[in-house]
């Protein structure tokens, strides 16, 4: 068989097509090598389209471990296509590596060249594919895959699936879900590649570090859906590796407050049309922090942190000792303004928070029998109020019931024996009981009553009726 230009570029082509992320490097990098050597021998040339798309062919390889020389030799050479062939203009209305960017599912542009056997030989009667602004365009494309933020000049372009996916999670975030929100979760938690880039990885992490809060807000009910964003945020933690960076936690990337805009952020950083996105909106700031391991590990560890919780919380064994730090001061007196507080919020969104401190004020009430008379008042009324108030956990309800018929029990025409008024029927229990526990700390509110009232059997009896009838 006769050794011709074309059956060895043939033979080239083929071996590109096997370099994968899975390549060992010492096979992988010399194919590397020669191609951008090859390219930055005449990066404005005629040939430089194949030499450009053999690396883009490549760069599922060179995204992922490739070696250091390789990695630099093929973004040197992907840099100096752009330079040479970026800036003359052409009569073309538009070029596939736009449409490339629309299409993309993330960051995978090797999957997006042509067919490069195609374009061996004579050029196709448009020529789009060869046109010297297409290839620049893929050589732009590729570079900021392989080093994100670095190149200018690509399109803020953002994947169809990147917006449909972001515009069903954005509706879960800001609590007007389309579909199932637990789906939805299980879905992002699970959209980490064996192999993910660097802008991928990054994306990854903050986006599930922003959906944390949905799911452990007491919202989500299947236990599986807190496995499925545990074992997605475990699955990068490995590829973070555990080196510090240079920078302070001020120079680290600001979270928006707003965690639909931290999935957004997410979502960008997976694509280069998204990357570029993100830069017109922040044109001079360092974007380059967000891909910072140290800052990613530290989101990863805040939420895996959070989310087993809630997963030990709301489907495990509760625990409830650690909460002694949380509820008591350092002499052993209750922080009664931390518990009312978490009692407050659970009027109006439970949470799993308040569940466990309910059950912490059940349990500390029933072991302190021989305590403090005014603390263990504060603590039924504390169990009555959540109770009554808000919708708890069927094992929560059923751990606290005892205590709630214990406080109805009384005769109906049993006298009171304070000269106080019962408290307000709709009382601000916060501020009342705060007052009540620690007068000095906390001012009195309006309609403040002494604790005869407060513990008035009758009007204790009252209170269990309510909150009786809430669990029921």
């Amino acid at each position: 068989m006769i050794d011709t230009p074309a059956a060895r570029t043939q033979r080239l082509i083929e071996a590109w097509g096997h370099v994968t992320a899975d390549s060992d490097r010492a096979e992988a990098d010399p194919l590397v090598q020669d191609c951008a050597r090859r390219l930055l021998t005449d990066p404005g040339g005629g040939t430089a389209y194949l030499w450009t798309f053999g690396l883009v062919r490549m760069a599922g390889y060179l995204a992922w471990q490739p070696g250091q020389d390789a990695a630099r030799s093929a973004l040197d050479a992907l840099r100096a296509v752009d330079r040479a062939l970026g800036g003359p203009p052409c009569a073309h209305p538009s070029h596939p590596y736009e449409g490339t960017l629309k299409g993309l599912l993330a960051d995978e542009v090797w999957l997006a060249g042509p067919d490069l056997m195609s374009l061996v030989g004579p050029a196709a009667e448009d020529g789009a594919w060869r046109c010297p602004a297409n290839v620049a365009g893929f050589a732009r494309l590729t570079a900021d895959v392989l080093a994100p933020f670095t190149v200018r000049g690509i399109p803020g372009l953002i994947p169809d699936a990147h917006t449909s996916s972001l515009s069903n999670l954005s509706s879960v975030l800001n609590g007007y879900p389309y579909g199932d929100p637990g789906e939805e979760l299980s879905f992002q938690a699970g959209g980490l590649p064996r192999h993910p880039t660097q802008g991928v990885l990054a994306g990854h992490v903050v986006t599930l570090h922003a959906s944390q809060w949905y799911a452990t807000s007491g919202l989500i009910t299947e236990k599986r859906v807190l496995d499925d964003m545990i074992a997605g945020l475990e699955a990068a933690l490995p590829l973070l590796g555990d080196a510090p960076c240079a920078r302070t936690v001020a120079e680290h990337p600001g979270l928006d407050s707003d965690p639909s805009g931290n999935a957004r952020t997410g979502y960008l950083l997976r694509s280069p049309g998204g990357r570029a996105e993100l830069r017109s909106w922040h044109a001079d700031a360092p974007l380059e922090r967000w891909l910072c391991h140290d800052f990613l590990r530290g989101l990863a560890h805040e939420a895996l942190g959070n989310l087993r919780y809630a997963r030990d919380s709301l489907f495990g064994i509760r625990d409830d000792r650690l909460l002694d730090a949380e509820y008591l001061r350092p002499d052993g007196r209750l922080d009664i303004g931390a518990l009312t507080h978490c009692f407050d919020e659970a009027e109006y969104d439970t949470s799993w928070q308040a569940e466990n401190a309910v059950r912490w004020a059940a349990r500390r009430y029933a072991a302190t029998e021989d305590g403090s008379p005014r603390e263990r008042l504060v603590l039924l009324l504390l169990a009555l109020w959540c109770a009554g108030t808000a919708e708890l956990a069927p094992d929560v309800g059923e751990e606290i019931r005892d205590l709630l018929v214990g406080a109805r029990t009384v005769p109906s025409d049993s006298a009171c024996a304070h000269a106080d008024a019962h408290p307000p029927e709709y009382p601000d229990f916060e501020a009342h009981l705060n007052h009540l526990y620690a007068p000095d700390e906390f001012d009195a509110p309006e309609e403040a009553r002494g604790a005869g009232a407060w513990g008035c059997p009758r009007y204790l009896a009252g209170l269990a009726e309510d909150a009786l009838a809430a669990l029921a």
